[in-house]
Order: C-alpha cells, then sequence, then structure tokens
C-alpha cells in the first residue's frame, strides 16, 4: 500500500507532496505519522526550506468527504476530532518551524487544502490552480488553520467573503488579494521551484528562524497565542460536525444536489 504522503531531502530542501491523487489529495487520519515525521526531519539542522505538494492534478481537495460522511454517520468522533487535532498540529508545526515553508499549487486546493496552502510562508502557483473555503457550502466550519491564515493575510471583509460563500477564487485573483506570492505558467513551475529551491538552501538558516519569529509577533502571535486561536478554530469545526447541517452537507455533496440546511 503506497503512503499517503511521501518526503523526502535534497540538496538541503525538504519536500512533503500529499499522495492520494486519486481522491484529489484528500486528508485522512493515516497522514498523521508522515506529517509528524516530515515536521520533525524539517527542523533538522541540515534542512533550510520545506516545500508543500500535491501529486496528480490537485494540491488538496480538503477532507476525504467518504471517509467523513462515513464517520459521521458511524458517530466515530474520536477519529473525527483526531483528525481536526491533527489540523492544529499541522498549522501550528507550519507556522512555527523555523525554516521557510512553500506551498506549490498547481490545482484545486479546497477547504482544509486551502487551509494548508494558507500555513505556509510563501505560495506559488500557476494558472490553473483554484481556491476555495468550501467548509460554508458542507455545513461545516474552517479548520486545519483556514480561518486563522486567512485573517493574517486579507483583510476582514475578505476573509468574511471567501468563508461566508465558500466561493471558489483563481489564481489571479488569489495574487491580486495577496494570498499567493507568485503564478507562472505550468510549464516553468518546476524550473521557478528548483530556483526558489537552490536561492532558499544557500540562504541564513538562523536568520530565516528569526525573521518567521518577527512575523509572527508583528502579527500579536507568540507560539501559545497562535496554539489558542487554532484550537478556538478546531472547536468550531468540531461542534459544527455535531450539527445536523454537517450530515445534511456531506450527504447533499456526495449525492450530487442541493443541501437543505436547518
Amino acid at each position: 500500500m503506497q503512503s499517503p504522503i511521501h518526503f523526502e531531502i535534497r540538496d538541503r530542501v525538504a519536500t512533503l507532496t500529499l499522495n492520494r491523487p486519486d481522491k484529489l489529495n484528500a486528508l485522512v487520519p493515516e497522514m498523521k505519522e508522515g506529517f509528524e515525521e516530515a515536521l520533525a526531519k524539517s527542523a533538522e539542522p541540515a534542512v533550510k526550506a520545506l516545500f508543500l505538494r500535491g501529486e496528480g492534478r490537485a494540491f488538496c481537495a480538503g477532507g476525504d468527504i467518504g471517509w467523513l460522511a462515513k464517520a459521521l454517520s458511524e458517530g466515530r468522533w474520536d477519529d473525527l476530532e483526531a483528525l481536526l487535532d491533527l489540523g492544529v498540529t499541522v498549522a501550528h508545526g507550519l507556522a512555527t518551524l523555523p525554516k521557510p515553508v512553500v506551498a506549490v499549487v498547481h490545482g484545486p486546493a479546497a477547504g482544509a487544502g486551502m487551509s494548508l496552502a494558507l500555513d505556509a510562508d510563501l505560495r506559488i502557483a500557476t494558472p490553473e490552480a483554484r481556491f476555495s473555503m468550501a467548509f460554508v457550502k458542507i455545513g461545516l466550519h474552517p479548520d486545519w488553520g483556514g480561518s486563522v491564515g486567512l485573517c493574517r493575510l486579507v483583510n476582514p471583509a475578505v476573509a468574511a467573503e471567501l468563508m461566508l460563500t465558500g466561493d471558489t477564487i483563481d489564481a489571479g485573483r488569489a495574487q491580486s488579494l495577496g494570498l499567493v506570492n507568485q503564478v507562472v505558467p505550468a510549464d516553468d513551475l518546476e524550473a521557478t521551484v528548483e530556483a526558489l529551491g537552490h536561492r532558499l538552501a544557500a540562504g541564513p538558516a538562523e536568520t530565516f528562524a528569526r525573521i518567521k519569529a518577527t512575523l509572527r509577533h508583528n502579527q500579536g502571535l507568540d507560539d501559545e497565542g497562535l496554539r489558542a486561536r487554532l484550537e478556538a478554530e478546531g472547536a468550531q469545526m468540531k461542534a459544527a460536525m455535531r450539527h445536523p447541517d454537517a450530515k445534511e452537507g456531506l450527504a447533499a455533496f456526495l449525492e450530487k444536489r442541493a443541501p437543505r440546511f436547518a
């Protein structure tokens, strides 16, 4: 059975690749070990930067709707909450990792997939990239740091728009909002990623760490404050999952119909 996460270190640059291309790299509990190993190894002195990628035609479609619907129908609250707690660990780990984190988005980044991209320090996208805080469409609340990252990057009105509508935005609008640093043609993506990797690998590791700490401080976020915000977000999602709207939203998605929310 192939691992749902592939991790490698090459020339002082680590790459974490979500590896469920047949499911658009949707997030499942089986990714826990891979995420934790990647965060631990990326923190080692030999690594200068971490890149986040998705295998196949998507970056990440968010939570695995089929898995979520089944777990919800079976009342497996411990499993559901463990996945949300993993999101807190990953979002906090990426934000506090003393290395630059770069998300490479070449296709859909929806729900927690968009959250994961926002957890990075920098984002490179191709014109085919699409971003959506899609949670509201299935009666759920943002998780995996999505609301925290969005509110750090855009003004409150835009954050409200994206979270309340769940509308999809293209790479161009994402760049204009400040959510994406660079949009490059798909044919140039690998060369762009490689060039940035080489640049970061040659950079000053201690200064990178200090800059990331300063960026968090200037946003009023020490490590404990950041974790508190992420846990508060997760608590809202846990509550949303227990509301009937969540079951209806997931069922409607799988049945390809409009949801009938309360």
